[in-house]
């Protein structure tokens, strides 16, 4: 007899699925579970279902189907109909679940929320006849009329298919993520050069929502019982975490009361007693984005038990009602289930209080039937999740969160050119995008025509034509055509314009567009109309009088490029989020990983617009959560980008702009009025040690100033003589090459020497080693080649093509630059840098001197420029010196401009504290977020408790702001300062808050203390500056390195403490900002006779004593963003 022959049982449950599935290990788990004096098992087996009629099949009271490949469902119906057995789960809805559509429309019609979608149906669905209008756009597909941006999620309508895409919008890189069913240990595919949909076939389209990186799978057995597991996302990396069993790790989460009775709605709205669907968990609402039908939970004993007490429940009740349960009404009798289930009446909404979960029973207690009162689930060692260390059971505190400030990494130069454009391609052009562009968005007024004259223009598409059109001019240059020629001669004629000026402008504008990825964060072609003409056109008015129009003549054309987060930047990133994942977290380098495993680690990441800014979070979340693969899926999966992020990580849009305006303005007239530095030297504005030391080096930094503009033009005149000579050596190799072919001899020779010289061409490398990906140590730990400073496809490309010998002898810059771009670059800041008209320097340039000047020290040391230390060494000095007064230059100042710039910031910060601190749980109350289930928990402490990680990436602006704020306590404040007195001295002396720096905040409990204790929760800062290595160190490797964090919170700062601080800093911000309402109001209403009460503090000669904070200025309102929903 084996395991499931019961001669005596009551009733025959037959199981007609294909053989695979009836012998799975989960199948038998709970076919083992069911009473055997109750139940015979009865396999009906493939050959069976496939090739005996159905009146030949065995009879049985009972019956579990349900449709798998193979599977002849319409033949199964017809034994239903012959011998009418119980069946579980209902077989006509079964053909709805092969459909994604079919899907779709009975989730709507049950309420059951779904993400934003869209059909493209071209197979008659609905009787449809007539083919969809589909548009697809860059960034969106329209179907219909109907939108969806990008990024979005493209699935083929049949169930069974699981080659599901998603495509990302160019603005994050875009390319494509293919899903596919796993593969060894594979679930997904990133492909870079993938941007357009699929054209065959029919295909769902619908909102991509971001879940922070995981699924969360429920499982039904019956509408009042659902149990979800929760796994990493394959749209991250796409690698399938195991077990040591070769099982997919996955963890029981808790699910919400929404979440329940959805669970409800999904399983009476199809009758699948037991069924599995997906939910995406996105802030405070969930979502159903696919139903599977028949799902058991893989390895999860306690599933196992429930499911057979439900199983055996349904089916005897149903079979001893004569199958009147059958059908519609099965397994919807609450009364049947007891304390195993939570209940809903059919058609009442979810009570507000939390329901209880699905306990375990022993095997006894399943034979026996339900119990009010059942034991504490029995989990098997193997199925438990622990936190891997009996030993931290005990230990005084626990963390219980960490927020970090960082900077972004290594970027590219930023740069910018504005140039007046005038020819007709340029024009035509115009008009033809603001066409599109109004056809787009529609006409409206008069007024927003006229703000709709300004074009930015970021579509690939449009990028490549406008290319184009500089490409099509220089060829007219380069061949001398007589139109374009006598165009440039009239420009010059009629308004001065010089012509190899002109076309100097157009070379950059071809350069900048070929070489650079045109669908990189932030790259952008702005145009704006200068002057109009009124011209003719056919037609008359009502008087009779000609028809004119009025068409732009002359535009602005602004590109911006660089400031891309360069492969060094990755690499930083990536390698602190591996040492932040190391260091930061209890258990060494796997308590992170528990934390995760357990569900109670809460991430999120919030950046600001800035791409290099959002990239630099990606390749640290990379590093942080083990992630491999492409940066792309990681950046639209896991890095939250709102308005309200950017208004509290972006320095543009901050209340504190003006009042820095005002700070450079009077450090200009202080440095220009003296050729020494003692005015601010020995002035009281309290400078900081750092900053006194780079003014003594600086010395006299008029002097300093004219030298770094003698070596600006140096540098200038160096890659000009580069050039020349490089243009010169291929005119000569070009010659002698035409002289071999035409004397009939071959070139063997030439391209032998060619490819000697490639091979020599090592000392390059540097060069090449700048931007190619380092190898890493650890397997799969692939840097992606999503840096915005270049493309796979074009970087792959060149570092494979042979190069020409003029380029050995001359390499060109790294990355996208091209000598001519980079000999600009110099000779833009050459030119910007000295005012000759007013005989002073800009000091505003220093600091991107100094930006462009490190950037070459370590990516073009190849190109073995001289006067490089030099340049180096003076503008470090001058930019150590000048950057930190840009944010105050006396203490009243620094507190001001750091409180209203990083306002909205320490608001954020405090929520986060408090919420740390289990105060404000109305914040959460709606907000679902991975919990563990506590029936699965062992040799868990507080298991339902989580850490809480937010990290903030933002630019250096935040972080000078943030320390000045934490550092300078107001003498009003009864609070002290949370640095120390002696880490304030180290603070001063860091010279430099370089690429990386951060700022961390850990919050610790000590259980020790009662509740209503401040000594309970413990907490330390940290400060790094950074990737402070010297620029001009030939080993590339050291330039990955980021200082260690120093601890800077002086001894026993509790949390509160520092709460009460920050509340007062905000509290002062806010205070100045009314103050500012009212003194505008007042001056409003005195119709601008008032006194001026701003004492342009830059007319007082250079004064640098403290100034009224009632002379500040706090523009651009903005009240605390509200991250309520995702704290």
């Amino acid at each position: 007899m084996t395991l499931f022959d019961a001669p005596d049982a009551r009733y025959t449950l037959g199981i007609c699925v294909m053989e695979r599935k009836a012998r799975s290990a989960p199948m038998l788990e709970i076919l083992g579970r069911l009473p055997s004096e109750l139940f015979r098992i009865e396999f009906f087996g493939d050959e069976t279902i496939l090739h005996q009629p159905v009146a030949a099949w065995p009879h049985c009271d009972a019956l579990i189907a349900f449709f798998s490949k193979g599977f002849p469902l319409r033949k199964v119906q017809d034994y239903v109909a012959l011998r009418q057995p119980v069946v579980v789960n209902d077989l006509d809805t079964q053909y709805l679940l092969q459909d994604r559509r079919e899907v779709y429309r009975v989730l709507q019609e049950h309420g059951v929320p779904t993400p934003r979608y869209v059909f493209v149906n071209r197979d008659g669905y609905g009787g449809q006849t007539e083919p969809p209008e589909v548009i697809e756009g860059d960034d969106f597909i329209q179907v219909d009329g109907v939108r969806i941006n990008k990024p979005f999620v493209e699935k083929p309508v049949d169930g069974e298919d699981h080659n599901i895409h998603i495509y990302y919008p160019m603005s994050a890189g875009g390319g494509c993520k293919r899903l596919f069913r796993k593969v060894g240990n594979r679930s997904s595919e990133y492909d870079p050069q993938l941007n357009s949909v699929r054209t065959g076939g029919s295909y769902i389209y619908e909102e991509f929502l971001s879940t922070q990186g995981t699924d969360v799978k429920v499982y039904t057995v019956g509408p009042h019982y659902a149990h979800a597991e929760a796994r990493k996302s394959p749209v991250l990396d796409g690698r399938v975490v195991r077990d040591a069993d070769g099982k997919e790790v996955r963890y029981p989460v808790m699910l919400s009361t929404e979440e329940k009775q959805i669970a409800y709605r999904v399983c009476r709205a199809f009758k699948q007693t037991i069924c599995g669907f997906d939910i995406l968990r996105v802030r405070d609402a969930s979502y159903v984005c696919d139903v599977n039908g028949w799902s058991f939970v893989k390895n999860s004993e306690k599933y196992y038990d429930d499911c057979g007490i439900l199983l055996t429940q349904y089916l005897e009740q149903a079979l001893a009602s004569g199958g009147a349960m059958a059908g519609e009404d099965f397994g919807t009798d609450s009364s049947a289930f007891s304390s195993v289930t939570f209940r809903f009446a059919p058609d009442a909404p979810p009570p507000s209080a939390e329901l209880s979960e699905p306990p375990t029973a022993h095997r006894h207690a399943m034979l026996r039937g339900p119990s009010t009162s059942i034991a504490e689930s029995e989990v098997s060692e193997a199925d438990s999740i622990t936190d891997g260390n009996e030993d931290t059971l005990y230990q005084e505190e626990e963390l219980r969160c960490v927020l970090a400030v960082i900077r972004h990494g290594d970027r590219t130069p930023k740069q910018k050119m504005k140039m007046n454009v005038c020819h007709p391609a340029f024009l035509q052009f115009y008009e033809d995008r603001l066409r599109e562009s109004m056809q787009e968005n529609g006409d409206g007024n008069d007024s927003k025509k006229k703000k709709k004259m300004d074009l930015k223009i970021k579509a690939v598409a449009n990028l490549e034509r406008l290319l184009q059109v500089s490409k099509d001019l220089l060829h007219k240059y380069e061949n001398r055509d007589p139109a374009f020629m006598d165009f440039l001669e009239q420009r010059e004629v009629k308004c001065g314009e010089d012509a190899t000026d002109r076309v100097k402008g157009y070379r950059t504008l071809r350069d900048v567009l070929q070489r650079w990825q045109l669908v990189g964060i932030n790259r952008k072609v702005q145009l704006k109309p200068k002057e109009f003409v009124t011209v003719p056109v056919e037609g008359t008015d009502e008087n009779g009088e000609q028809l004119t129009i009025r068409r732009v003549s002359k535009l602005l054309l602004i590109i911006k490029w660089g400031g891309d987060l360069t492969h060094t930047g990755e690499e930083q990133a990536e390698h602190l989020g591996q040492k932040f994942r190391r260091m930061m977290y209890p258990g060494g380098a796997g308590g992170l990983n528990r934390l995760h495993s357990t569900y109670r680690h809460d991430l999120k990441i919030y950046t600001s617009d800035e791409g290099r800014v959002q990239k630099t979070a990606a390749s640290f979340a990379k590093g942080l959560l083990e992630l491999e693969g492409d940066i792309i899926p990681i950046l639209v999966g896991l890095v939250l980008k709102s308005k309200d992020a950017d208004s509290m990580l972006d320095q543009s849009g901050s209340s504190a702009q003006e009042i820095i305006m005002r700070v450079k303005q009077r450090l200009h007239k202080i440095i220009h009025r003296e050729d020494h530095c003692s005015q601010l030297i020995d002035s009281n504005s309290r400078l900081i040690r750092s900053v006194a030391l780079a003014l003594i080096k600086v010395d006299q930094p008029i002097k300093k100033m004219g030298i770094m503009h003698k070596l600006l033009q140096s540098l200038k005149e160096q890659l000009t003589r580069m050039i020349q000579e490089k243009a010169q050596y291929k005119t000569e190799i070009d010659r002698w090459q035409q002289k071999k072919a035409t004397a009939g001899r071959l070139l063997a020779p030439v391209m032998g020497r060619s490819a000697s010289v490639n091979e020599l061409s090592q000392p390059r490398s540097r060069h090449v080693h700048s931007y190619a990906p380092r190898k890493k140590h650890s397997e799969g730990s692939n840097i992606s080649s999503d840096a915005a400073n270049s493309s796979v496809g074009l970087r792959k490309m060149r570092l494979q093509e042979p190069l020409s010998p003029e380029e050995i002898k001359y390499p060109e810059p790294c990355g996208r630059e091209t000598l001519e771009v980079m000999r600009e670059r110099w000779a833009k800041l050459y030119r910007d840098f000295y005012v000759k008209k007013r005989d002073t320097y800009d000091l505003s340039k220093i600091p991107d001197i100094h930006d462009c000047i490190r950037y070459d020290a370590v990516h073009n040391a190849h190109l073995n420029l001289t006067d490089v230390r030099e340049l180096l060494e003076i503008s470090s000095a001058l930019s150590h010196a000048l950057v930190p007064q840009e944010y105050g230059i006396n203490v009243d100042e620094k507190i001001f401009i750091g409180s209203a710039m990083c306002r909205t910031l320490l608001s954020k910060i405090n929520t986060d504290l408090d919420l740390a601190r289990g105060l404000k749980p109305d914040v959460l109350k709606d907000h679902n977020t991975h919990r563990l289930n506590p029936s699965y928990a062992k040799k868990i402490k507080s298991a339902h408790r989580s850490v809480r990680t937010r990290l903030y990436f933002t630019s250096e602006s935040h972080l000078h702001s943030l320390l000045n704020v934490l550092r300078y306590g107001r003498e009003e404040c009864a609070i002290k300062s949370p640095i120390g007195e002696e880490s304030c001295k180290w603070i001063e002396d860091i010279p430099e808050l370089c690429y990386m720096t951060h700022f961390v905040v850990r919050v610790f409990e000590r259980v020790q203390y009662s509740l209503d204790d401040p000594q309970r929760f413990r907490v330390e800062i940290s400060v790094s500056p950074g990737a402070d290595q010297d620029p001009l160190n030939s080993d590339p490797e050291k330039q990955l390195e980021v200082a260690p964090l120093k601890i800077i919170s002086h001894e026993g700062l509790t949390c509160q403490e520092l709460v009460d601080y920050v509340a007062d800093c905000i509290d002062y911000a806010e205070q100045n900002e009314i103050k500012e309402m009212i003194s505008r109001t007042v001056a409003s209403k005195g119709n601008g006779s008032s006194e001026n009460t701003n004492g342009d503090s830059s007319s007082n000669s250079g004064d640098v004593t403290p100034v009224k904070r009632s002379m500040y200025s706090l523009s651009n309102n903005s009240s605390d963003s509200n991250f309520s929903s995702d704290n």
